[in-house]
């Protein structure tokens, strides 16, 4: 009967232990959400700035296609070591 009982202590120990140890993320807080609204915003202008970089309105058909290719290259530099 003690071996039940040791048995049995033994796996509540267990499961209660696993189950303690996947406990849920914690919520973020007000500083977190202001950080990744910052982010966020900083994005935005990051995406604005390179759309008039690569805009070729006043500049000639020569330096239009050198920002182009160098665009181009950029890109291919950053994303040739990631797979599809």
């Amino acid at each position: 009967m003690a071996s039940k009982l040791t048995s049995l202590c033994f796996i509540a120990l267990i499961l209660f232990l696993s189950l303690s140890s996947s406990a849920a993320r914690p919520l973020p807080s007000a500083s977190d959400a202001n950080a990744m609204k910052a982010q966020d915003e900083l994005k935005d202008v990051e995406v604005e700035k390179a759309m008039v970089e690569e805009s070729c309105e006043g500049v000639g058909e020569e330096e239009c296609l050198m920002r182009r290719t160098l665009a181009a290259h950029i890109d291919y530099i950053y994303t040739q070591k990631h797979n599809p």
